[in-house]
């Protein structure tokens, strides 16, 4: 089957819909589909045309990139020309969705959108941008798809733009290869000096709505043996470093903020648990929570539509109340106080990980929504 995989940004470019569409491309090519992923030359340093691990990468050159969305015009006259037996298409960033399926003939080909999460952009001009798009470019991208995709039942019904739409729930998958228990951080943990602690890790981008402040808040509640590996990087990095200053935790907090994709399963490996205090819904599933639940670690993370589906509450991890530091600390507290629940909650996870979050069980999924839409066209 000839396969388009469809997303604003992709690898060398980090995140969870990259991580995403990036494993199903592989993972497709590997069950020797022909595999295409189309995406914005976001960096001119990139090249337009590439192989990567049994699949083509097609870079499209955007007219320019504005609030983190490439405007992309032709990712809509690639696409077509690729001649594709599906088309799968990622929301957001927007824009891109609305030119590849404006430039597709209707009927000839089928396409398939998946919808990370809801659209959201910071301030005045960005809450503006965000609702031009959705009233304008948003329903006719919606009624162009012959399939919309969710990754969890709790946030499509939680949608005002999905409201009435037939929907699809497929999950996010993960490599349970690369993402797995006991993998060796010794020399890590020497380094980051985090001998004698007990570590709680975190895994993103530093934006506002992951909700790290939240953690440094917890942080300083909790006892000073505990120390928090923050994974990642953002625009809030200075701003959290900071916070951690100004609340006495600064000597208790490793910012990580250039680690590779490569590294990350290691790093994860430090975690005693995983903490994801996402406060909006710009969060659709949270794909670094599987990746720690593959990986062994019990997971503490926000009661959201989508992101509180991703665990049995009370198996694998808990849920606390977003923004509220407290309930946070206190139930850290009880699993780092409890290390036989801890490990168990910990080996749930990595069942439930490997019963459906697996890239296999994933790419099947959807390869068998693939063929029914091309059996019904």
């Amino acid at each position: 089957m000839r396969i388009v995989q469809v997303t604003p940004f992709f690898h060398p470019h980090a995140g969870g819909v990259e991580s995403h569409v990036r494993g199903l491309a592989r993972e497709f090519a590997r069950e020797g589909h022909d595999v295409t992923v189309v995406t914005a030359r976001y960096d001119r340093r990139l090249p337009l045309d590439e192989r990567l691990e049994g699949y083509r990468i097609l870079r499209s050159r955007p007219l320019g990139v504005l609030f983190n969305t490439p405007v992309d015009v032709g990712s809509g006259r690639l696409t077509r020309s690729l001649h594709a037996d599906v088309v799968h298409v990622h929301y957001p960033p927007p824009l891109t969705s609305y030119f590849v399926t404006r430039a597709l003939d209707r009927g000839k080909v089928p396409i398939c959108l998946t919808y990370h999460c809801d659209l959201f952009l910071s301030g005045i001009a960005g809450r503006l941008l965000s609702s031009i798009y959705q009233r304008v470019f948003l329903p006719p991208t919606l009624r162009r798809v012959d399939r919309i995709v969710v990754h969890t039942k709790s946030y499509g019904i939680t949608s005002a733009k999905l409201r009435g739409r037939e929907l699809t729930i497929v999950p996010s998958a993960v490599d349970l290869e690369r993402f797995r228990p006991g993998l060796d951080a010794s020399d890590l943990r020497g380094d980051l000096r985090l001998e004698g602690k007990r570590v709680l890790a975190f895994t993103g981008r530093l934006v506002p709505h992951k909700g790290v402040d939240v953690i440094l808040q917890a942080l300083s509640l909790l006892p000073k043996d505990v120390v928090l590996v923050v994974i990642g990087a953002g625009p809030r990095l200075p701003s959290l470093i900071g916070q951690a200053r100004r609340l006495g935790v600064a000597d208790r907090v490793r910012f990580c903020p250039a680690v590779s994709d490569e590294e990350l399963p290691r790093y994860l490996a430090l975690g005693d648990v995983f903490v994801f205090p996402s406060q909006n819904r710009l969060e659709g599933f949270g794909l670094v929570i599987a990746e720690a639940m593959a990986a062994g670690l019990p997971v503490v993370i926000a009661d959201m539509p989508g992101v509180r589906e991703v665990i049995d509450p009370g198996k694998e991890g808990l849920l606390v109340e977003p923004l509220i530091a407290a309930d946070l600390a206190e139930k850290v507290r009880s699993l780092l106080d409890d290390p036989s629940l801890a490990r168990r909650m910990g080996a749930a996870g990595r069942r439930r990980a490997e019963e459906r979050y697996a890239l296999a069980i994933v790419a099947r999924q959807l390869l068998s929504l693939y063929a029914s839409l091309r059996a019904a066209d």
